[in-house]
């Protein structure tokens, strides 16, 4: 997969989560995906009607097409929030603009990924 993130300061611990999040999921890294959120991990993608608990996120990743190019343009994290955004090619020929919003335990720098909700939107 091509990888491509914004430059960033390196001193923003829950922007930097939020995007290694993203390119785990990208690359449907469970591993890595467990080492930043909890056990009772949820995840939406917006629009479809349920929501992937962690223990089922394997196997819904293993349906998703594989993503080609990933591209992070932009991330924000504040208090218990944070996001990021860009662009994901995927291997059907579409592209997708998406914006990941994840929600944090807690406001604490190495606080764990309760949620997320992903948007997607076809370009």
């Amino acid at each position: 997969m091509k990888l491509e993130v914004m430059y960033h300061c390196g001193n923003a611990p829950k922007m930097e989560r939020v995007i290694d999040l993203t390119i785990a999921l990208s690359k449907k890294d469970i591993d890595t995906v467990k080492t930043h959120v909890r056990e009772d991990f949820t995840w939406k993608i917006v629009g479809e009607n349920h929501v992937v608990k962690l223990e089922q996120l394997s196997q819904t990743l293993t349906t998703k097409p594989q993503i080609l190019e990933l591209i992070v343009k932009n991330a924000l994290s504040h208090g218990k929030g944070a996001m990021c955004e860009g662009i994901m090619t995927f291997n059907n020929g579409l592209t997708y603009e998406f914006c990941n919003i994840v929600q944090f335990v807690n406001t604490a720098k190495d606080a764990l990924i309760k949620e997320a909700h992903t948007y997607f939107i076809k370009t």
